[in-house]
């Protein structure tokens, strides 16, 4: 199975995609992992895009966790099941905000991040933050488009809660 597993920060993608792998044994690619090591430039783009090909090609199952939205069409294009985590998102900047918190005191709180990530709370942490409130306007012009047009064989299951992300966590590890 290949899974991507999509939705706004603070939305418990990570924690979900550790479950899954845990319960599956498939590999995991944690975004996060590798846009965190790059600069961020129009080189690290093209390596980011390079590194979600690369591990598709490699491996028959794979999860990969991130929304990443610049990419996320080389992703859907090989998906054949999409999980997407939603929350409100008064909860989503709440949780950024606690584990931002967390990863302060103990960087281990976070294994998805990239190895010596530091995260500042500064003006781009505000930024963030923003970004965080304002996913939905942006869910609803880039990404709401790209799963109207998926292919009719590609599952989309959206999870809302902890009782439905566990319900979904089910029906995938049956």
């Amino acid at each position: 199975m290949r899974i991507m597993l999509i939705g706004n920060a603070g939305t418990g993608k990570s924690t979900f995609a550790r479950r899954l792998t845990a319960a599956t044994g498939w590999p995991l690619l944690s975004l996060d992992t590798v846009w965190h090591t790059m600069d961020y430039g129009h080189v690290a783009k093209l390596k980011f895009a390079q590194a979600q090909r690369a591990f598709m090609a490699a491996n028959r199952d794979w999860i990969i966790d991130g929304n990443y939205g610049g990419t996320m069409p080389l992703r859907l294009e090989q998906a054949d099941t999409i999980v997407l985590l939603t929350a409100p998102r008064v909860v989503s900047i709440a949780r950024v905000i606690r584990r931002s918190l967390a990863f302060r005191r103990d960087p281990s709180t976070r294994p998805d991040m990239a190895p010596g990530f530091v995260e500042h709370l500064d003006r781009d942490y505000l930024d963030f933050l923003g970004y965080v409130w304002d996913y939905n306007a942006r869910f609803g012009q880039n990404i709401a488009p790209l799963l109207a047009a998926r292919r009719p064989n590609q599952r989309l299951w959206v999870a809302h809660n902890t009782r439905e992300k566990a319900a979904v966590l089910a029906a995938l590890t049956r």
